[in-house]
């Protein structure tokens, strides 16, 4: 049986999208339709943390976690800033 996913954004997660472009939110809107769908299929990052990066365009990340059935959407911003901020926000809420 399929899990069902639920996609939960971090508290500050709405910052992040403020900064984006409407070309850009358009794109987040897609691909998080695609998480939902599959959470897996994004590339995992190193770290043993179970998350992975969705890219929205060449230069913006989307970094997001999974613990169950549960999709936490962590930060997106350009791929710098998303890297700097993902496991920071990650163990925040430990």
């Amino acid at each position: 049986m399929t899990p069902q996913w639920i996609v939960k954004a971090h508290p500050i997660f709405s910052k992040d999208l403020s900064k984006l472009s409407p070309k850009d939110l358009h794109i987040f809107y897609k691909k998080k339709d695609k998480i939902r769908n599959n959470p897996e299929r994004g590339k995992h990052l190193s770290g043993g943390y179970n998350c992975y990066r969705e890219p929205i365009t060449s230069n913006i990340r989307l970094i997001y976690a999974i613990k169950g059935n549960i999709v936490l959407l962590l930060t997106i911003g350009t791929h710098d800033e998303a890297y700097k901020n993902y496991l920071k926000r990650f163990f925040s809420l430990e």
